[in-house]
This record gives structure tokens, C-alpha cells and sequence, in this order.
């Protein structure tokens, strides 16, 4: 079977090393990277085919699903090879499912401002909320999803997918929403959900810097003040300037937090985790230290995934340009 030549390790983990000359946002650093799927054991699958899907709505569940993974470019690349229909190539995995969404509706009452007063000229002089006679619509949409190794038949991912509407119109002047536009989008949505399960995403986000100077000594104060300053028009020389900080004073969470920051902007993500860790040594609880471990972790993870992804290819020399398999 023909094989993928991987990407840059380094160049997946510093995605945002290469935008740094970019217009800077005011305290903050522009952090960007690849998050792994959602679904664990799926890595190594390159290549799906869309078998059938079963329920009402499971041909047009299935369409949307071919199409948000045709759709997934990672790096710029095309990151599964969706085959439908007969292939002379075996795929690694299949995928399938059943969709329904089933509607039913229902008598019922509610409370409605009405008017229970007119002047002779049909004017409205008093109103009162009222008990009127309604009808419940509901809309439940369930999906279920498989995707199976086809070397072995075996599930690497299996997931359901619920939705649901409700609405209730009272009187000749309320009226339902389009029903089939309702369920479209409740199809559309577990594609989407389906595709974040499966694949990776790149992430573009500005996190704010941590600004605190409590318990800094007045030069290094300055120092550290100066340096936020500066991320809103040089995030690299904001990073040399927490660097010199942290090199002439006690340890500070904010200082170590920004460095990880910097760190984490280059891709260097140990290095971002052990800055990290330090931060929270002295202070363990707050949210942006939690927030910023847990997501070099997911990037760590996303690079793990990677190789995982990419090894088998590299090992045995059965490779090819990755940007030929668009």
C-alpha cells in the first residue's frame, strides 16, 4: 500500500513560529499548534470508505460525513482519502451508520398575552396573560457511527449522536419552523462532531499574559512591565526580555507563565511544560496555568498521534510526496 512521507515534527509543533512578524494583540501572544481527535486508536488510519448507512436519514448523514472529512487539510494537506463505491484499493477502515429524526406533535397549553378588553374603536385597553389551546412539536434526531478497522473487522470507534427541537405555536399567528430545515441542521451537526472525533484540527488562539508584578523587586518590575508592553508591537523581544527577568530574579509565576507562553509560541513544548509546572508550584490553582497545561498536553498528544500516524511509512521506505496524495 502505498504510504504517506510525514510531516515535520517540528513544523506541526511551531506552527505559529512562522507568523510572529503578524500584527500583535495587545497582552497577548498568539499561540498556534494541532489539537488531536477527540476518538483514541484511530491515528493510524489514512484511508476510509463510507459504507452504508441505514434510518431515514442515514444517506444524507452519510453524504454530509463524506464530505467534512474530503474537506480535512492538515498542514495544507489532505488528511484522509475518502473512497465510496468499488475501489481496487482495500481501505483501512469503514465507515458506517444508521440516522433517523422522527417528529411528533401534541395538544397542549401555555400562557399568551391577550387582549381581553377594546374600546369601540377595537383599541386594546386591557390585557392579561391567558391559558390558550397549543401544539408541541418535537424533533429527536438519533445517529449511531462505527468505524471499523477493515483488516480485521475490528471497531476503533463507535459513537452516538443525539439531537432534539421543541417548539410550540398558539393561534393562527404562530406558526412552526421549517422542519426539514430543523433536521438538516441536526445532520450537519454530528457530521461535524464526527469529524472532530476522527481527525486533528490546527488551532489559531491569543492568550493573554499574565501581568501580575506582586512580590517583584522594583528592577525587575520594570523589566517585566516593559516587556508587557512590548508584546503589542514585538512578541519575540517581549520573550528575550522575560528570559533576562527570569535570569536576575526569584522565580514569579507570571514571569515563568509568560516564558511558557514564549516557549509554547515556538513549538518547543517540553520546554512550555516545564515553565508551566514551575508556575504552578507557586501558584496551583489558577485557571490560566490549568488551562495552559491542559493544552500542551493536547499538543503533545497531537504530535504522539503523528507519529503514530506516520512511522510504518517512514520506516519501510514505501513513501511518497505527501502533497501527491491531493
Amino acid at each position: 500500500m502505498m504510504k504517506v512521507l510525514p510531516f515535520s515534527k517540528v513544523g506541526l509543533a511551531g506552527l505559529g513560529a512562522l507568523c510572529l512578524a503578524a500584527t500583535a494583540q495587545a497582552e497577548t501572544l498568539r499561540i498556534e499548534g494541532l489539537y488531536p481527535a477527540r476518538a483514541d486508536n484511530i491515528a493510524e488510519i489514512k484511508s476510509i470508505a463510507i459504507d452504508r448507512f441505514g434510518g431515514r436519514d442515514g444517506t444524507a448523514l452519510a453524504f454530509e460525513i463524506e464530505d467534512r472529512l474530503s474537506d480535512i487539510r492538515i498542514d495544507g494537506v489532505r488528511y484522509f482519502k475518502i473512497m465510496t463505491g468499488r475501489s481496487a484499493i482495500e481501505p483501512e477502515g469503514t465507515l458506517s451508520g444508521t440516522a433517523t429524526a422522527g417528529i411528533e406533535e401534541y395538544p397542549t397549553t401555555e400562557y399568551r398575552d391577550r387582549c381581553i378588553k377594546r374600546d369601540d374603536k377595537d383599541k386594546c385597553l386591557k390585557r392579561k396573560s391567558v391559558e390558550v389551546d397549543c401544539l408541541k412539536r418535537v424533533i429527536d434526531f438519533q445517529a449511531q457511527i462505527r468505524l471499523s478497522r477493515f483488516s480485521d473487522g475490528q471497531t476503533v470507534y463507535s459513537d452516538r449522536k443525539s439531537n432534539g427541537n421543541e417548539q410550540t405555536v398558539c393561534g393562527r399567528k404562530e406558526s412552526f419552523a421549517s422542519s426539514e430545515g430543523i433536521i438538516r441542521g441536526m445532520i450537519q451537526s454530528a457530521a461535524n462532531s464526527v469529524r472532530r472525533d476522527l481527525a486533528p484540527i490546527e488551532r489559531r488562539e491569543n492568550i493573554r499574559v499574565l501581568e501580575s508584578r506582586k512580590a517583584m523587586d522594583k528592577a525587575t518590575a520594570s523589566l517585566f512591565k516593559a516587556a508587557v508592553k512590548m508584546t503589542k508591537t514585538d512578541e519575540r523581544e517581549a520573550c528575550r526580555m522575560w528570559d533576562q527577568a527570569a535570569a536576575n530574579s526569584a522565580p514569579h509565576i507570571s514571569i515563568a507563565f509568560n516564558r511558557g507562553l514564549c516557549a509554547e509560541q515556538e513549538g518547543a513544548l517540553d520546554e512550555a511544560m516545564t515553565h508551566y509546572l514551575e508556575a504552578r508550584q507557586l501558584s496551583a490553582g489558577k485557571t490560566e496555568l490549568v488551562q495552559a497545561i491542559r493544552r500542551v498536553e493536547d499538543r503533545q498528544r497531537a504530535m504522539d498521534d503523528w507519529d503514530i500516524r506516520y512511522v510504518n511509512a517512514e520506516r519501510t521506505g514505501d513513501t511518497v510526496a505527501a502533497a501527491s496524495v491531493d
